[in-house]
């Protein structure tokens, strides 16, 4: 492996056959206060121009061939300054920029940003240049960017699986159901962008195997009001209608920021599954027909308390109020598939849940060139009460009742997550390299109380064996410590975060007690060879802590013969990942390695005997990982800009258990293609057209078959674009279908889902007030343990 690096580092060396020196430094006002974004041109030999802008420490840097060169530097409301050298070695040329006199009133400036974005630890798709950003919710959004894909409201990435989600570096505390519904509460209007990180620096939680996809929401800087206010209305097979609006205000040394949000429908998921026993086969079919109203609300706070101290204090919290008609029908044929037996099962359940979410920060700037320590402190709850009502009545194969085969059941479940966390940052940007550390202390707190009926005569009578208390307790603390350095054409960046758990779970006569310390190191190294060409090698550790609701024992039952448990004991799984990547232009490609060690899954475990279907998680597989990504971007004529994607993977996943099969592997294909149009010259009338296609693929160990989806849109801005009209169709052919099948005690099971994903939605938004309204930078603290309620 090392003789590898070398031979990769040589390699991209000898590239360039020329030395190239680097110009830095540092722009400051009169003050000696770092200036941000100072715009720095440079000119050189044969007329060749070069530009950058100063970052939020008021540093920039180039690097250049040897030679003279004059550099001036621009910014508004200051005077411009100009300086000619000649540039033979590594050079510093640190300025002082006068203020200007005659200060403009008001001026915007915009520039526009490439839509996708490549950098050291992560790839950025720029959402307020997507078409894709008008007439859509977050979560349809993410849906549009090149590797995320979004099923049945679950949200991974392509080849890799689950992702963990964060809003503004801050982890999503919530369950599969309410994030989905948090995340369709918030307009893909109010998102600058979205970055998709597969290998997480140090900075990050170690959480989640298969990486993190941030969603960056839009900033404010000016003065004054900004708010909207937008309607949809969508049909899928029932139609579902929403409504909101957000409102900031900023004067003087406050700023308020607030949104609310609600919605109501129902959708009809399909599931279809067959089992095929040694002597029978079962067919099941479940309709369900669910339906929610859902509001959110958000309010926060920031003030500035002196140049220097910046306080903030956000509240955000929502309900669910749900239930579901369901019927699942089990038919049972013999083995010349003649028809035995029919199985029906009526049900209803009915969820409520509500979440409160509270965070205070401080950011307290340590000098003038960019040092600072920032605090979070968040806590966090999550309540929900479920009850779910089911009966059952066998037929014979002439659909008369099967005697005394009627009865009735009920069981409820009530939890309570309770998260605190306290995370301190401190960034030490120095002159020739980056520096950051932190630590973070976790508290979590999960009961769940857990109960079973049986209907006799007019009442319920409770079930002690299928009825269970569970107490779960995790503490962690962490540290870690990050570095950026940058020689000549080389970017270096090298973190390690440690990581100490302490966990005690309490089920019925069982308790799980463990504490254990881990280290997870990363390392990320660019080679810029040259303006077209950059290389890219990363290395990261990651641990996968399941969700909470994985750990309760609970039985949730779908008929007599099938229910779903969790498992107390369920331990986490560990994932090393390597990628090598090659940029040129336009175009992307990388290639990446990832093993996974003691993971879990889902399995079905079938008994033959008694026909019973019991679905539990279990730590069982070790899978090998290879991928090979390209992507590539270009404009193909005026007005249309295409982005374009090719995954082939290839995954090796072996058993720990003896049920399933030993091994599984297989490859797999993805092909992806996001087309955005302008119809005309004031770019106000808009379009786009989406599709993906994945090829069959292996799973952990489920067979996973073909699937592809097209989304169509048209989209209009009106009364100087204050008005923003949209009408899309998703999933136009209802093709987006998860069908599977998997072999468990030599039991072979077959799985059609289809979770109602062809809809049309009609969608209104105006905005009013200030258009330069820009909230201030803050990166709140919560983190993995927040994501796990699910």
């Amino acid at each position: 492996m090392f003789r590898s690096l070398f031979f990769l580092i040589a390699f991209f060396s000898a590239l360039s056959s020329q030395g190239q020196f680097q110009l830095s430094g540092k722009v400051t006002g009169q003050e000696f206060k770092t200036l941000p974004f100072v715009t720095v041109k440079i000119s050189g030999p044969q007329n060749k121009i070069f530009y950058t802008q100063t970052d939020s420490t008021g540093t920039y840097q180039f690097k250049l061939l040897p030679g003279k060169y004059s550099v001036v530097f621009s910014a508004i409301n200051f005077e411009s300054m100009s300086q000619i050298f000649t540039l033979t070695k590594d050079t510093l040329i640190h300025i002082r920029l006068k203020g200007n006199q005659h200060h403009l009133a008001d001026v915007q400036v915009s520039a526009k940003k490439a839509l996708i974005e490549k950098k050291i630890d992560r790839a950025v798709f720029n959402v307020e240049n997507s078409i894709s950003a008008i007439g859509n919710d977050a979560l349809e959004l993410l849906s549009k960017v090149p590797g995320v894909r979004v099923l049945n409201d679950k949200v991974s990435l392509v080849g890799k699986g689950l992702a963990n989600v964060m809003i503004n570096d801050k982890l999503v505390p919530l369950s599969a159901d309410e994030l989905s519904n948090y995340l369709k509460s918030i307009s893909s209007e109010n998102i600058a962008r979205i970055e998709v990180i597969t290998n997480p620096p140090a900075r990050y939680d170690a959480q989640g195997n298969n990486g993190l996809i941030n969603i960056i929401l839009k900033k404010t800087t000016s003065e004054g009001f900004k708010g909207s206010v937008n309607l949809a209305a969508t049909q899928a097979s029932y139609f579902t209608a929403s409504a909101g609006g957000n409102l900031n205000y900023r004067k003087n040394k406050i700023t308020l920021s607030s949104n609310f949000n609600i919605r109501k429908g129902s959708i009809v998921p399909f599931e279809q599954s067959n089992v095929f026993y040694p002597e029978q086969t079962w067919n099941i079919i479940n309709k369900d027909r669910n339906f929610r109203t859902v509001p959110s609300g958000q309010i926060g706070m920031d003030y500035q308390v002196s140049k220097k101290t910046l306080l903030g204090l956000s509240y955000n919290g929502g309900l669910t109020n749900f239930h579901s008609e369901e019927n699942i029908k089990t038919k049972i044929y013999n083995q010349n598939n003649g028809l035995d037996s029919v199985l029906n099962s009526d049900a209803n359940a009915k969820i409520k849940s509500h979440y409160h979410s509270a965070n205070i920060y401080l950011k307290q700037s340590l000098d003038s060139t960019g040092k600072q320590l920032t605090i979070n402190g968040d806590w966090f709850t999550y309540r929900d009460d479920k009850d779910r009502f089911f009966n059952n009545t066998s037929y014979f194969q002439n659909g008369i009742t099967i005697p005394n085969s009627f009865a009735e059941y009920l069981s409820t479940s009530k939890q309570n997550i309770g998260l605190y966390t306290l995370k301190a940052d401190v960034d030490l940007p120095y002159k020739t390299f980056k520096l950051s550390f932190g630590t973070k202390l976790g508290f979590i707190k999960n009961q769940s109380d857990l109960a079973f009926y049986k209907a006799r005569n007019e009442g319920y009578e409770i079930n002690p064996q299928q009825s269970n208390l569970f107490s779960y307790k995790e503490n962690t603390q962490a540290l870690y410590v990050n570095l950026n350095k940058t020689i000549k054409k080389w970017d270096f960046q090298a973190g390690l975060r440690g990581e100490y758990t302490q966990i005690d779970g309490i089920s019925v006569n069982d308790r799980n007690k463990d504490n254990y310390l881990l280290l997870f190191p990363t390392f990320y190294v660019i080679y810029h060879a040259n303006d077209k060409n950059t290389f890219y090698v990363n290395y990261g550790r990651r641990i996968n802590r399941p969700a909470y609701r994985k750990l309760n024992p609970f039985r949730w039952y779908s008929n007599p013969f099938s229910y779903a448990e969790g498992n107390p004991f369920l331990k986490p799984s560990y994932n090393d990942n390597i990628e090598l990547s090659y940029t040129y232009n336009i175009y992307t490609a990388s290639l990446s390695f990832s093993k996974t060690t003691n993971g879990f899954n889902d399995v079905n475990f079938i008994d033959a005997s008694t026909n019973i279907q019991a679905i539990k998680p279990v730590n069982f597989i070790t899978a090998y990982h290879y991928q090979w990504n390209n992507t590539i971007t270009f404009n193909a004529v005026k007005g249309w800009e295409s982005i374009n994607q090719l995954d082939v993977f290839y995954t090796a996943s072996n058993s720990g258990i003896a049920q399933t099969l030993s091994s599984l592997n297989g490859f797999g294909a993805y092909f992806s293609t996001l087309n955005q149009f302008v119809f005309n010259q004031s770019k106000t009338i808009l379009g786009e057209a989406n599709f993906w296609y994945q090829l069959p693929s292996v799973d952990g160990l489920n067979q996973n078959k073909s699937q592809y989806n097209l989304d169509l849109g048209i989209k209009t801005l009106l009364l100087h674009k204050k008005i923003q009209l949209a009408i899309t169709a998703s999933d136009v052919f209802k093709t987006n279908r998860y069908r599977y099948n998997s072999l468990v005690n030599n039991i072979r099971q077959e799985y059609n889902n289809y979770y109602d994903s062809r809809q049309l939605r009609i969608t209104f938004r105006y905005n009013f007030g200030n258009e330069k309204i820009k909230q201030p930078d803050r990166k709140p603290g919560n983190e993995e343990e927040r994501k796990r309620s699910n």
